[in-house]
């Protein structure tokens, strides 16, 4: 089905709105049409302060003034009053609200508030960062509004198909992965490949078991003290962990996404040899076994398209094919600058975009959508994933225990999947460390199992952004 947008807009806003509409019918199977003009043999959706007198038959979207003084001043929208929509068993903040409610079929502008949740703006614009210069969760909207547990641009999206439908007395199809109406990319960050490494053994041995950093017990820190012997004698758990991944999911008739690290850039960094012969020997059993492999670029790559580009080249050398997917290391990620870096480095997916320290939706989506460059002010040709869980961020909170993690985990997988919608969920090799992940090798395995009860798509990122349609 063909829809007609017509914009009537500032110009400083008028590729957001455009990017808006993108994002809301990215679910459906729909093809947008921006004019300036009614089109005769389609529904038309304007857009704009004041609906024109000689219009025919049109869906108006009532564009919000807030908004665009929101665009001019680099700022967030009051939240203080929001009013809500209940829909769908969800509360919907209903941001830039309309002052003439009963002129519209909507009483608020919902193109603009799918922009603010869903550009990044809120990073762009946001002054609180965190030690690794990340947009922290509770300085977003999605935190203070209490939606960070639910994808709500999904809900805006059925809402605002629902009431097309009824307007033009027209069915839109949703689109599916692969058949399916959910999809779960399942990924792993190769951060380290063995504890017989210089900094790892000074992170274990002195900083854990010694300076005791993470506030161990004597028997833990005494078995981080010999971690690294261990290693040597066949029980170095990072490469326990990538077999176990692969073994796991093999079995479990599924293909994921391995991100190789190949630079480092900053102390948080720990290198290793991916190109020695285990290594290759891994990665040639991941690309045989129809897995994917994507760069996990070092910590300061994220402001530096050079070390990005010669780390993705390293990678594609090993390979001997194009790498096409990305996560950055530790989740860093500034609006201004990484998406055109992932642009110049020819990058077509990334699962960068979750928080590093909550579990949710951060751009409040689920599904695959095109982000959007702020710097140049357009729409780009890379594909996210959002990235909605991550075992370290479970794992690390000491308030909760393994079945918490656990029921927090399933709980995101129904909410993506009550949403008809996808995300990618991030589990680490080191997860079969005792000391850091006790008891996550069964989470996982049985995590798989609910997702695949469930009835949702599980595959590599790559794999699940390709099958929508």
């Amino acid at each position: 089905m063909k829809i007609n947008v017509i914009i009537s807009a500032d110009e400083s806003i008028r590729q957001k709105i455009r990017y808006g509409f993108t994002l809301l019918f990215q679910p459906l199977r729909v093809e947008i049409g921006f004019s300036r003009t009614i089109a005769p043999d389609c529904p038309n959706i304007f857009y704009g302060r004041q609906l024109p007198n000689d219009s025919k038959k049109v869906f108006w979207i009532h564009a919000s003034d807030s908004f665009t003084r929101c665009i001019s001043d680099s700022a967030l929208p009051d939240i203080s009053n929001v009013t809500w929509l209940h829909y769908a068993g969800k509360k919907l903040p209903k941001l830039f609200a309309s002052p003439n409610p009963l002129s519209s079929p909507l009483d608020f502008d919902i193109v603009a508030a799918t922009f603010m949740l869903a550009s990044d703006y809120q990073d762009l614009v946001s002054l609180e960062r965190d030690e690794f210069d990340r947009l922290r969760a509770m300085d977003s909207l999605q935190f203070k509004l209490g939606i960070l547990g639910f994808p709500v641009v999904n809900y805006y999206s059925r809402y605002l198909r629902e009431e097309i439908e009824k307007y033009f007395g027209v069915v839109i199809e949703s689109k599916t992965y692969a058949g399916g109406n959910c999809g779960i990319a399942l990924t792993h960050d190769v951060d380290f490949i063995s504890f017989l490494n210089p900094r790892m053994i000074r992170r274990e041995m002195f900083g854990i078991a010694v300076l005791n950093r993470h506030m161990l017990g004597s028997t833990q820190r005494l078995s981080k003290l010999l971690f690294p012997i261990f290693s040597l004698f066949g029980y170095d758990y990072p490469k326990i962990g990538m077999r176990f991944l692969r073994n796991t999911e093999e079995a479990n008739s599924v293909k994921s996404t391995f991100f190789i690290k190949t630079g480092a850039t900053s102390k948080q960094d720990i290198p290793y040899n991916y190109r020695s012969r285990s290594m290759r020997d891994f990665i040639r059993s991941l690309t045989d076994g129809g897995f994917e492999v994507g760069i996990h670029p070092s910590m300061n790559t994220y402001v530096s398209v050079n070390d990005f580009v010669r780390e993705k080249n390293r990678l594609q050398d090993v390979l001997g094919k194009s790498v096409r997917s990305v996560r950055q290391h530790y989740l860093r990620f500034t609006a201004g600058r990484t998406v055109g870096i992932w642009e110049k480095a020819d990058m077509k997916y990334d699962s960068t975009l979750g928080f590093s320290r909550e579990t949710g939706f951060r751009n409040s989506i689920a599904f695959p959508y095109p982000l959007y460059n702020l710097a140049e002010d357009r729409m780009t040709g890379v594909t996210e994933l959002p990235l909605i869980l991550m075992d370290g961020t479970l794992a690390e909170n000491k308030t909760i225990t393994n079945e918490q993690a656990f029921t927090r985990m399933k709980d995101l997988v129904a909410e993506t999947k009550l949403a008809a919608g996808a995300a990618s969920i991030l589990f680490h090799n080191s997860l079969v460390d005792p000391i850091d992940f006790p008891g996550y090798t069964e989470i996982y395995v049985d995590l798989l199992r609910e997702i695949k009860r469930g009835g949702s798509s599980a595959g590599t990122l790559a794999g699940i952004i390709e099958n929508f349609r």
